[in-house]
């Protein structure tokens, strides 16, 4: 087995790993992550082309780190009208110089009426 066959393997079991993480508890979310990590790779399993395997191993790479770092998810808080409760862990991109900023514009249009 060639590096960039294990690479790519070792990548399509991060992603999915991921993706099961940071979508537990929404099924459908996470089967069509699953079902898109899979053509994607299904896609580009013919390739030969060192330059163009490391650059959709570089991207699936990126999307991984996407996933992991900047996608949280938002439950509905029972009893309470537009409010979700959103868990970060510490994987989370909270430190990095790119705040995240969630603001709900059901609020704002609120406060207009």
């Amino acid at each position: 087995m060639s590096m960039l066959s294990q690479e790519a393997r070792l990548l399509y079991r991060r992603l999915l790993r991921t993706q099961r993480l940071r979508f537990e508890g929404d099924l459908p979310v996470m089967l069509a992550a699953h079902r898109q990590t899979r053509t994607e790779f299904e896609a580009n399993r013919s390739l030969t082309d060192e330059k163009k395997i490391k650059k959709c191993l570089k991207h699936g790479t990126q999307v991984e780190e996407v996933i992991r770092r900047y996608v949280v998810q938002g439950n509905k808080v029972e009893d309470k009208d537009n409010t979700y409760s959103i868990a970060f862990t510490s994987e989370h991109a909270l430190r990095d110089a790119h705040p995240i900023l969630i603001k709900s514009t059901l609020q704002n249009k609120d406060k207009d009426e």
